[in-house]
């Protein structure tokens, strides 16, 4: 039994494979809830939840369509990635919202 070769993904590939699945970046990024843009954005630069939502709908996880960005996450990418509710610094910031001075 051969191998298949793996599978590269740039952007091209993840597009080309989209369309032949007949639908298109828009209507992942709706179904999954984001901003019609998500999935675009997430084709040329890092966009977590957009990287997931295409990495979702491929059945790839994003670390094997995108291995440089997953290299090495920063902390925010791990909170975000960790499925923790936000990566703001502000959500834990009840002791700021006191009286002013």
């Amino acid at each position: 039994m051969t191998r298949s070769p793996p599978v590269m993904w740039d952007r091209h590939a993840i597009k080309a494979e989209v369309h032949r699945r007949e639908t298109t970046l828009t209507a992942i990024a709706l179904a999954a809830g984001l901003d019609p843009s998500a999935c675009r954005s997430a084709l040329v630069r890092r966009h977590i939840a957009g990287e997931q939502a295409l990495a979702d709908f491929l059945g790839v996880r994003p670390e094997k369509i995108w291995p440089d960005r997953y290299a090495k996450p920063s902390p925010w990418a791990k909170r975000i990635l960790a499925g923790q509710d936000s990566a703001s610094q502000n959500v834990r910031a009840a002791s700021d919202r006191g009286v002013a001075a």
